[in-house]
């Protein structure tokens, strides 16, 4: 994988969602040349059923509860 949106990223969560894994991509932590080429990766994602996400909302995600030491660490480090 890389990290522009409408080639490595796009080509990867699609086979990736075929595989029948829960894709989401993190619209903040990739990127591409053109604005325009990034827009039209994250369409066709979210088109072919990938999740569109920022790195903020899938670590809290991932946290599930907001309390204790490991959730103390993460608003550290997005705040």
């Amino acid at each position: 994988a890389g990290i522009e949106a409408h080639v490595c990223v796009y080509q990867t969560a699609l086979d990736l969602h075929s595989q029948g894994f829960h894709v989401e991509v993190a619209a903040d932590a990739c990127d591409s040349r053109r604005p325009a080429d990034k827009r039209i990766g994250l369409e066709k994602c979210r088109d072919a059923g990938v999740g569109i996400t920022c790195v903020e909302t899938a670590l809290f995600e991932l946290l599930k509860v907001a309390e204790g030491p490991v959730f103390k660490e993460i608003v550290k480090i997005v705040k």
